[in-house]
């Protein structure tokens, strides 16, 4: 079975440098880090030209659905560049849900001197589909203590993002400044902030931060995991602020869009799925705004002097809230972004009851979340769509016969 498709638009305008919530960019990583022996060593994907493609969160469109195995509006899309050197040439396209998926990636990569390695990256493309978005912190958290461990070089934040966040998180640490180069509040803090958010987003640690890991009380270890996880929680709530406007207009115009041509039971369930879709994605914004409320809470008790175990608590325990926080924020900005497309493509200004009822059931399956139970009193929400268990992969074992 070969690929289904060969794209034909210019592959240059999906490149990231790195991860983004929606694109995970190997082909930047291998550009920027190839000649690094950690990234030979501990690699995304064992052969070489599947580990420098593009992997895509992609939102399915009418043509496409065909193809797809899933009633999901976000899919996961590779995208295998036809030529490295010359990305405007574009290249090969295959969902992973898509059917016949594994058949065409042993068809286009293969392997005759090791094929179960080939095995192992279909698992792992499978695993990543399972996940909610591709961000960098819920990437490293996922994979840096993996079964099959990936290096650090693929977790950076892209430089495009970490550019537009600095401006934010300097306005977020000037509180710290003074705790973090131990020395009094002066003039120099903005400038100082702004330095130390460069610093702390491309993980640049000279030591000149000792004086903020003596005020946290923490070990080098812990305030490397600190650090890994106030980072986390900076990018998410920078990626909140960018995606606030779009969701109130999604919520609005949702509430607000005309339907026509159902009958009475057809009306009285796309009222339903319309209330409960807006109450659900409601409750996974007031998810995400719990979680950082709480994190300006201690941040807040902290630059009082006040409560440093707190904050120290907080950010010991912030990676093992990346997965829901990505899950929560994957779909607060995916639908926004879908139901964008759909109005750029309608120009009736209404909807058809034919179109809106797969329109509003796919809504239905990604804002619903699976309820589990933690501790006794303890709900614990998680995505419809479970991580998959670690990958275990035994090799084939010779025929004792031959």
């Amino acid at each position: 079975m070969k690929l289904r498709q060969t794209v034909r638009s210019d592959l240059r305008q999906i490149v990231k440098g790195g991860a983004t919530s929606r694109i995970l960019d190997l082909h930047s990583i291998a550009q920027a880090f190839g000649d690094r022996l950690d990234y030979s060593e501990r690699p995304f994907f064992n052969h070489s030209r599947l580990n420098r493609c593009f992997v895509v969160k992609h939102t399915v469109r009418a043509h496409e659905r065909p193809y797809v195995m899933s009633n999901q509006p976000v899919v996961t899309k590779l995208l295998i560049p036809l030529a490295q050197e010359d990305l405007s040439l574009g290249g090969h396209a295959v969902f992973v849900e898509e059917v016949g998926f594994a058949n065409k990636i042993r068809a286009e990569f293969d392997c005759p001197d090791d094929p179960h390695l080939i095995d192992l990256d279909i698992l792992r493309l499978r695993e990543l589909a399972a996940l909610p978005s591709f961000d960098p912190f819920l990437l490293s958290e996922r994979y840096r203590n993996h079964t099959r461990p990936v290096s650090d070089l693929y977790f950076n934040i892209s430089e495009a993002e970490s550019q537009r966040m600095e401006e934010a998180v300097a306005s977020e640490v000037v509180s710290v400044i003074s705790l973090a180069f131990g020395s009094e509040k002066s003039d120099r803090d903005d400038a100082r902030a702004a330095n130390f958010a460069r610093q702390l987003l491309a993980n640049r640690d000279d030591g000149r931060l000792d004086a903020l890991r003596s005020s946290l009380g923490m070990t080098a270890m812990e305030f490397k995991t600190g650090v890994f996880g106030w980072k986390g929680i900076l990018y998410y709530r920078w990626c909140m602020s960018q995606t606030l406007h779009a969701l109130k207009s999604f919520l609005y115009e949702l509430k607000e869009v005309a339907i026509v041509g159902a009958t009475p039971h057809e009306q009285t369930e796309l009222d339903h799925l319309r209330r409960k879709i807006m109450t659900e994605t409601r409750a996974r914004w007031c998810s995400l705004a719990s979680v950082m409320q709480e994190y300006e809470d201690v941040f807040a008790r902290f630059c009082n002097g006040q409560d440093a175990g707190g904050f120290r608590s907080f950010l010991l325990r912030a990676p093992s809230l990346f997965y829901d926080i990505g899950s929560d924020l994957s779909v607060v900005s995916h639908i926004p972004g879908y139901w964008r497309f759909w109005a750029s493509q309608n120009q009736k200004g209404f909807l058809h009851a034919r179109e809106a009822m797969p329109l509003f059931a796919s809504f239905m399956a990604s804002v619903t979340r699976d309820i589990e139970l933690g501790e006794p009193g303890e709900i614990v929400h998680r995505s419809s769509s479970n991580i998959p268990r670690p990958e275990v992969f035994v090799p084939p074992q010779p025929d004792k016969a031959a």
